[in-house]
C-alpha cells in the first residue's frame, strides 16, 4: 500500500473514540489559542484588507469570518480566519509549521456549513494534525532550508485531511482530495516579513476545502500522488525526504501529544508574538535580565552561538526596518528585550519602536553564528542537542552568560492558565466581555457541543444587513 493509500486510509477510519484524552484537551486550547489570534488580526491593517476582499468576493453565506459580521462560502471563510490568526506570528507551533491556524479555519467553516458536532471538528481538527505534523517531519531539512514555508506547503495537505474527513469522503475521494491539495502547495520563505507570510496559512485553509470539494464532486487527480516520481515527496522534499515515515505513526500515537522527535513534538503555544524560531534566545535574555541587573547603556555586546543556522532559522532579517520584520529576525527580538527590560510583546513590533535610535543601536551590538562543528551544514541541526548559548558582554568587563534548549520558553499544551489569559486579552479587544466568556467556556467543553453556532455567535459580530 503506497503512502497516499495509507493517508486516505487514516483519514477515513479515524474515529473520536481512537482519540485519548490528553490529545482532545490540547486540540482545544489550541483551537482556542487560534481563534483568539483570528479575532485579533481583525484589527491590523492586513486583517482589514483581508476581511474587506473576502466580503466584496461573497458567496453562499455558510459560514462566519471570526471577529467580523461576515458570512461567506466555507473556503472563503477559511481564507480569511487562516491569515487574521497568523497576522501577528502569535498563534501555536508544533511539528513543522503552525498546526491550528491552517486547520481551525477548515474544521469551524465546514463545521457550520454542515452542522457539525464538536466531536466532529477536534476528529477532523486532529486527524488533519496528525497528517501535517508526520509529513512535515519527514520531508528533509531541505524543504525548508530551500525556502519553502512548510505551514503553507505542508499545511495544504493537512487542511485536506480535514475537509476531507468533515465532508465524508471514502478513501477513493480522499486520495483524489490529497492529489489536488498537494498541487496547491505553496508559500515561500522570501515573503517573511510581509503581509504575505500571514496569508500563506489562510491560502492552505481555502486550498484543502477547495481540493476535498472537488474531490467528493468526482475531479480525478493523481492517487498517488506523494510517492508519484514527480510528486510531493519527490519536487517538494528534495534530499532526505523519510516517505515511508509519513505513515507509520498516524493516530498511533496521536502527533498532537508530543511524543519525542522521533514521532512529533507536539505544540507549544506562543509566549512572544514572534517567529518561534526567536524563542530560545528571547529564553535566554529573559534569565539573564532576571538575574543580573544591567540596561542596554551598560552593554559592549551580545555574543550568541546556536545549533540552529540563523538564515534558515528566521528569513535572515539582519537588519530590520519594520515591526513586522522585526518578528522574523533573533537579532531584534534579541535587541528589543534588553532595550525594553525584558518586555516583549504586541507594541515591540510597531515601525515605531523597530526605528527607535536606542533599538538601533542596541542591534548593531548582538552577533550570531552557528556552532563551528556544523557551520557548513546547509539547514537546521539534524539530531543531537538543540541550544542557544548567550553572552553579554558588559561595558565593566563583566560577562554574562547561559545556555538554554532551542526552542526556548512557550506555554505549552498543558498549562491553560496562561493561555486562557493570553486568549482574553486577544479576543476581548474585539469582542464583548460577555462573548469572551461564552467563547472560552463552549471551546472548553467542545466535545459536548452538537453544533458550533454557538461558538461563531460569540466569536463574531452581529451579522450586518446589506440594503
Amino acid at each position: 500500500m503506497g503512502t497516499t493509500q495509507q493517508m486516505a486510509r487514516f483519514i477515513t477510519e479515524a474515529k473520536f473514540s481512537d482519540i485519548p484524552e490528553p490529545a482532545i484537551y490540547a486540540a482545544k486550547l489550541c483551537i482556542l489559542d487560534s481563534i483568539a489570534c483570528a479575532i485579533y488580526g481583525t484589527t491590523r491593517p492586513l486583517g482589514k484588507i483581508i476581511t474587506e476582499l473576502v466580503d466584496e468576493m461573497g458567496g453562499n453565506p455558510q459560514s462566519r469570518v471570526l471577529g467580523t459580521s461576515i458570512k461567506t462560502n466555507a473556503a472563503n471563510a477559511a481564507l480569511a480566519n487562516g491569515t487574521l490568526g497568523h497576522s501577528e506570528d502569535f498563534d501555536d507551533m508544533g511539528s513543522g509549521g503552525h498546526q491550528a491556524v491552517v486547520l481551525m479555519p477548515v474544521a469551524l467553516a465546514l463545521a457550520e456549513e454542515l452542522s457539525l458536532s464538536g466531536k466532529d471538528v477536534l476528529t477532523s481538527y486532529l486527524v488533519g494534525f496528525d497528517i501535517f505534523a508526520n509529513v512535515a517531519l519527514n520531508m528533509g531539512p531541505d524543504h525548508y532550508a530551500k525556502g519553502w514555508h512548510s505551514t503553507s506547503s505542508v499545511g495544504t495537505l493537512g487542511s485536506t485531511a480535514v475537509a476531507a474527513k468533515a465532508l465524508g469522503l471514502d478513501e477513493m475521494q480522499t486520495r483524489m482530495a490529497i492529489g489536488l491539495g498537494a498541487t496547491q502547495a505553496s508559500g515561500l520563505r522570501g515573503n517573511f516579513g510581509t503581509m504575505t507570510k500571514p496569508f500563506h496559512p489562510g491560502r492552505a485553509s481555502q486550498s484543502g476545502i477547495i481540493a476535498a470539494k472537488m474531490a467528493g464532486k468526482g475531479y480525478e487527480a493523481n492517487p498517488n500522488i506523494m510517492e508519484d516520481r514527480f510528486g510531493y515527496a519527490a519536487c517538494l522534499g528534495e534530499q532526505m525526504v523519510q516517505l515511508g515515515n509519513m505513515t507509520r505513526h498516524l493516530g498511533y500515537p496521536w502527533a498532537i501529544m508530543g511524543t519525542g522527535k522521533e514521532v512529533a513534538n507536539g505544540i507549544d503555544i506562543k509566549i512572544w508574538p514572534c517567529c518561534g524560531g526567536t524563542h530560545g534566545s528571547n529564553t535566554a535574555i529573559i534569565e539573564l535580565l532576571n538575574n543580573h541587573s544591567f540596561s542596554s547603556e551598560d552593554v559592549e555586546s551580545v555574543d550568541i552561538i546556536t545549533t540552529d543556522n540563523p538564515s534558515c532559522m528566521a528569513p535572515n532579517l539582519r537588519w530590520p526596518k519594520s515591526g513586522l520584520q522585526g518578528k522574523f529576525s533573533t537579532w531584534y527580538t534579541v535587541a528589543s528585550l534588553i532595550v525594553d527590560k525584558g518586555r516583549l510583546d504586541l507594541e515591540s513590533f510597531t515601525d515605531d519602536s523597530a526605528n527607535r535610535p536606542e533599538l538601533q543601536s542596541m542591534l548593531e551590538r548582538v552577533n550570531i553564528t552557528q556552532e563551528e562543528t556544523i557551520a557548513d551544514r546547509p539547514n537546521r541541526a539534524i539530531g543531537g542537542e538543540s541550544w542557544w548559548d548567550v553572552t553579554v558582554n558588559l561595558k565593566n568587563g563583566s560577562q554574562l552568560n547561559t545556555r538554554v534548549p532551542g526552542h526556548g520558553d512557550t506555554y505549552g499544551p498543558y498549562t491553560n492558565i496562561q493561555v486562557i489569559d493570553k486568549f482574553q486579552a486577544l479576543a476581548g479587544a474585539v469582542i464583548s466581555p460577555s462573548q469572551v466568556d461564552t467563547l472560552l467556556n463552549l471551546v472548553m467543553d467542545l466535545e459536548n457541543q452538537s453544533d458550533v453556532v454557538q461558538i461563531m455567535d460569540a466569536a463574531t459580530l452581529g451579522l450586518a444587513v446589506k440594503a
